[in-house]
């Protein structure tokens, strides 16, 4: 898909049209949902340590102490102002039944914010579904490098005095 090109969906009664941001703007997103969601992380991350084995969402333990620290953290995070920015970013980028939503988007989401939410959701997806793929497959490859390299490291300096 180029930048030009967009993705529609239907959410309630709504068709939704959302076209990718300019490079910098996408930029700038991501860096404000970056500083938003890593800290969360990395607190809820600890719930998942040790021998819990999480086969699915069901499966996690809603009680544990990290996950809702992690939680915590995210709602921390979260400002008004950034949201606001973050919601009209991705309008600006987005046509709800073939008008542009900044428009139309009072009406639109008026009493109904699940669709704003679900609508949201979309236009992030539109926009940065391909870099978290991409994303993993970075670190994966960082992390079994540095695993290789600490092996050959231990692996040079066995038998040496």
């Amino acid at each position: 898909m180029t930048q030009l090109q967009s993705q529609t969906k239907t959410i309630g009664d709504h068709r939704f049209e959302v076209f990718k941001l300019p490079p910098f703007e996408a930029q700038d997103v991501l860096i404000d949902i970056g500083q938003i969601i890593a800290p969360a992380l990395g607190k809820a991350a600890k719930a998942f340590t040790g021998d819990q084995q999480v086969d699915s969402l069901l499966d996690i333990d809603v009680e544990n102490p990290h996950l809702a620290t992690g939680i915590a953290e995210l709602v921390r995070n979260i400002t008004k102002p950034k949201m606001r920015e973050l919601v009209h970013t991705m309008a600006s980028v987005t046509h709800c039944d073939g008008t542009p939503l900044p428009k139309v988007m009072e009406i639109t989401f008026r009493g109904d914010l699940p669709l704003m939410y679900q609508w949201l959701w979309f236009a992030l997806e539109v926009n940065f579904g391909n870099f978290f793929p991409w994303l993993g497959t970075a670190i994966k490859d960082v992390s079994n490098q540095a695993v290789a390299a600490r092996y050959q490291s231990t692996s040079n300096d066995a038998g040496r005095q």
